[in-house]
C-alpha cells in the first residue's frame, strides 16, 4: 500500500518506533535515526546487547542509520534526509526537536510538503507539555487505570503497553489520512500524538455515561456495568467470557444451561433487573458452569449462537486454531539475535500484501548505504565517522 512513501524516523522505545513498523509493514522505506553507541533505548531491555526480542517486535522492516544529532553536521544530514521524505516522526520531549534544529518550521521549510509527526506524552502544549510520559503515567491520568481492577482494589494498570500503543496506532491513522490530504492539496502538516489523549480516547462509552449521569464510575473488574450476563465465569477448569446482547440470547442461554427458574423468574427477566441481582444470578450460573469444561460449555453455546469465549492464559492465545488461521504470528531469523516469532500485522487487504521484509537492523547497519543514496561521497562519509558524527554499523 505504501510502496514508495519515504518515512524518516527520529524515535525510540515503542509508540514511534511501532508508529514507523506499520507504515514498514504496508511497504514504506522506513529509515530509522539512531544514537551512535547507544542506539534506541529498547535496544538495552533485557540482557541488552544492542538486540532483543521486543526491539525487534517494534523495528522490522526497516533501515538504521547512527547519526549525533548534538552536531551541526549531524543536523544537517538528517535535514538532508528530511528534504527527501514523506513522513517524519519524531518523539522527543516538546522543544527538544527545536533545540536541535529539527523542529517541524525547519524541516518544512526544507519540504514543505513532509508529513511531520510528533509522538509525546501530553501534547505540544498545554501545562504539561514538557514533561516526560511514559505509558503507565498515560494510563494512570487518562482514567484508564481508575476503571481497571476489582471491586474494592486500588486502580490497576493495563497488561502490556496499552497507552503507547494507542498512541502509535493514533499516528498512523494520522499520518495515512495526511498523506492523503497531501496529494490531493499539495501541503503537509504538523501531527501532534500524545500518549494521554489516545489513552483517553480509548473510553469513549465511560466517558459518554460519565458526562450523563455526573457520577464517577466505580471499578467492576470483568464484568460490564450496564449489561449483564457480561463477565467471567468460573467452569470446571477454567473460565469462559460471556456477553449477551438480547432477550432472545438470553433466554437460548437459559436452555443450555436448563435452568428453568433463571429462565422464568421475575429477578432475572430483563437486563435490569439482572443487574440489581447480579451475584444471584452469577451464583446460579456458575453452578451450572462447573459441572463441565470451558471448552465443552463453548461448544454448546455455539451451537446455540450464544456470544462467548474461553479465557485463555496467554501461551494458550498462540495454540487456538483462528490464531492461527488468522496468521497473527510472524517468524524470521533476526541477526544479532537468532531465531524469533513474533506478532505480525494486525489486518489483511485484498489487493496488497503485508510482509517482513528485512528483520530489525543492528545499529547503524544501514548508514553507508543510506548516504550513499542522498549522493554524500565516500571520502565525506569517512570523514564523518572519524569526526565520530556518524556510525557505520557492520552489515547483517
Amino acid at each position: 500500500m505504501l510502496d514508495g512513501i519515504r518515512v524518516l524516523e527520529l524515535a525510540r522505545v515503542i509508540a514511534g518506533p511501532y508508529c514507523a513498523m506499520l507504515l514498514g509493514d504496508l511497504g514504506a522505506d522506513v529509515v530509522k535515526v539512531e544514537r551512535p553507541g547507544k542506539g534506541d533505548d529498547l535496544r538495552e531491555w533485557g540482557k541488552g546487547g544492542g538486540m532483543n526480542a521486543v526491539f525487534a517486535a517494534s523495528n522490522r522492516n526497516k533501515r538504521s542509520i547512527a547519526i549525533d544529532l548534538q552536531t551541526p553536521d549531524g543536523v544537517t544530514l538528517v535535514l538532508d534526509l528530511a528534504r527527501h521524505a514523506d513522513v517524519l516522526i519524531e518523539n522527543f520531549v516538546p522543544g527538544v526537536a527545536e533545540r536541535l534544529g529539527l523542529g517541524y518550521g525547519t524541516v518544512r521549510d526544507v519540504n514543505p510538503a513532509i508529513v511531520y509527526a510528533s509522538v509525546s506524552g501530553f501534547g505540544q502544549t498545554g501545562p504539561y507539555a514538557r514533561r516526560p510520559g511514559y505509558n503507565s503515567i498515560a494510563q494512570a491520568m487518562s482514567g484508564l487505570m481508575a476503571l481497571t481492577g476489582m471491586p474494592g482494589h486500588p486502580p490497576t494498570r493495563v497488561a502490556g503497553s496499552v497507552s503507547d500503543l494507542a498512541a502509535s496506532y493514533v499516528a498512523f491513522g494520522a499520518i495515512n489520512a495526511a498523506l492523503v490530504h497531501r496529494f490531493r492539496a499539495g501541503e503537509g502538516q504538523h501531527l501532534d500524538v500524545s500518549l494521554l489523549a489516545s489513552s483517553l480516547a480509548l473510553l469513549p462509552d465511560p466517558a459518554a455515561q460519565f458526562f450523563e449521569s455526573g457520577e464517577r464510575p466505580q471499578r467492576v473488574g470483568n464484568r460490564n456495568p450496564s449489561l449483564t450476563p457480561a463477565d467471567a465465569f468460573r467452569t470446571r477448569d477454567g473460565y469462559v467470557f460471556i456477553v449477551l446482547m438480547n432477550p432472545a440470547q438470553w433466554e437460548r442461554c437459559c436452555r443450555v444451561l436448563g435452568d428453568d427458574e433463571l429462565r422464568t423468574s421475575p429477578r432475572f427477566a430483563t437486563n435490569a433487573s439482572r443487574l440489581e441481582h447480579h451475584r444471584d444470578m452469577v451464583e446460579r450460573i456458575e453452578t451450572v458452569l462447573a459441572t463441565a469444561t470451558t471448552a465443552e460449555w463453548v461448544e454448546r453455546f455455539e451451537k446455540a449462537s450464544i456470544p462467548c469465549g474461553p479465557i485463555y492464559e496467554f501461551d494458550q492465545v498462540f495454540e487456538d486454531p483462528h490464531v492461527k488461521h488468522l496468521g497473527l504470528v510472524a517468524e524470521m531469523d533476526q541477526p544479532g539475535h537468532g531465531r524469533l516469532r513474533m506478532l505480525g500485522f494486525p489486518f489483511r487487504a485484498s489487493a496488497t500484501d503485508t510482509k517482513v521484509r528485512r528483520p530489525a537492523p543492528l545499529l547503524g547497519e544501514h548508514t553507508r548505504e543510506v548516504l550513499e543514496e542522498l549522493g554524500v561521497a565516500e571520502h565525506e562519509i569517512q570523514r564523518l565517522a572519524d569526526a565520530g558524527v556518524i556510525a557505520i554499523g557492520a552489515p547483517a
